[in-house]
C-alpha cells in the first residue's frame, strides 16, 4: 500500500466468507493479500470453511500462521487422521478428532466476546427449518456447527437445537453483517458456478472423496450444489455486497477433495484478490 492510502480513512470493511470445503482455502488468501496491504476488517461473518477461516482470524491468528496451520493439516496423512468413522447413521464422520483439533486452535473455552473481530458464524436447525445466526456463547461449538455437513457430520447440539451447516440455506452470509454495521461489504464466494461447469457424471470423470461412496450419491451432491448456488443468487438479490470476488478455482476442487492442494488453492485466492484491489480501495478510501 502507497503511504497516500495509509493516510487516507478507511471506511469500514464487513467481510463475508463462503462455505466451500476444500475450494475454502481460497478464502486465506484473499486475507493474505488484505491484510499485506494494510487494509483494516471491522467485522466478518462466515459460513462453513469460511466460517473456520474467519474463526481463527479473528481470535487474532495471523493469516501467515492461519496458512501454516492449511498446508500442515491437509496432508493426506494428516486428513487420513482426522477421519474417525461412526458406527452411528447420524453422519459418516464421528467429528471427535476434528473437534480435538479445533479445541487446540480456538481454545475449547473460547466464546465470541474473546475475538478481536466481531464475528458472525451461521448454521441451520434442523428442527425449525431456519437459519441460525451465531455471535454469542461457545465458540468452538458454533465453528462445528457451522461446517456440520449433513450426512458426514452429525448435527450440533446447542441448547435446544440440532445445528448443521449453514450453507444448506445461506452459503455467503452477506446479510448476517449487517448488524455490525459496516460502510462497505466485500463477499467472497468460492462455490463452483453450477451453471457453467459440467457435472462429473456427464463428463467422463467422478469428484473424489476421502472415502469410497456409491455412484448415485454424486448425484445427490450435485443436487445440493445446485440449491446452494440458487440460494446464493436469491440472497443475493435481497442482500448485495459492494463487492463480490469469485476465485477462478479448478472444478476438481470440491467440497472433500484437494486439500492436499491447499497451497494452491490458496494461491489462487490470494490472486483472485490481487486483480480486485483497484476496486476495494476506490471504495473503502475516502479521498
Amino acid at each position: 500500500m502507497t503511504d497516500n492510502n495509509i493516510l487516507q480513512h478507511q471506511k469500514s470493511l464487513g467481510l463475508a466468507l463462503s462455505g466451500g470445503g476444500a475450494r475454502g482455502l481460497a478464502h486465506i488468501g484473499v486475507l493474505k493479500v488484505v491484510t499485506e496491504e494494510n487494509i483494516l476488517i471491522s467485522s466478518l461473518a462466515g459460513c462453513s470453511m469460511g466460517g473456520l477461516v474467519s474463526a481463527l482470524f479473528a481470535i487474532g491468528y495471523t493469516i501467515k500462521e492461519i496458512e501454516r496451520i492449511a498446508i500442515k493439516h491437509t496432508t493426506l496423512r494428516e486428513m487420513i487422521n482426522l477421519v474417525d468413522r461412526t458406527p452411528r447413521r447420524r453422519g459418516l464422520i464421528l467429528g471427535q478428532r476434528l473437534r480435538n483439533l479445533l479445541a487446540q486452535l480456538i481454545g475449547k473455552d473460547t466464546n465470541f466476546s474473546d475475538t478481536l473481530i466481531p464475528l458472525s458464524l451461521n448454521a441451520v436447525d434442523l428442527i425449525t427449518s431456519q437459519e441460525v445466526v451465531l455471535t454469542e456463547g461457545n465458540l468452538l461449538d458454533a465453528v462445528m456447527s457451522t461446517i456440520a455437513v449433513p450426512g458426514f457430520f452429525a448435527p450440533v447440539n446447542i441448547a435446544k437445537m440440532q445445528l448443521i451447516d449453514g450453507g444448506t440455506l445461506n452459503n455467503l452470509p452477506v446479510k448476517n453483517l449487517k448488524p455490525f454495521s459496516p460502510e462497505v461489504i466485500l463477499a467472497v464466494d468460492v462455490h463452483p458456478d453450477t451453471t457453467r461447469e459440467v457435472p462429473w457424471q456427464f463428463a467422463g470423470q467422478k469428484a473424489r472423496f476421502p472415502f469410497p461412496l456409491p455412484d448415485f450419491f454424486l448425484d445427490f451432491y450435485r443436487a445440493q450444489l445446485i440449491m446452494i448456488t440458487k440460494l446464493t443468487e436469491l440472497n443475493l438479490t435481497y442482500d448485495k455486497p459492494d463487492l463480490l470476488i469469485k476465485p477462478n478455482l479448478p472444478p476438481e476442487i470440491t467440497m472433500f477433495y484437494g486439500y492436499h492442494k491447499a497451497d494452491k488453492i490458496i494461491a489462487l485466492g490470494e490472486k483472485s484478490m490481487r486483480k480486485n484491489l483497484d476496486k476495494l480501495k476506490p471504495l473503502i478510501f475516502e479521498k
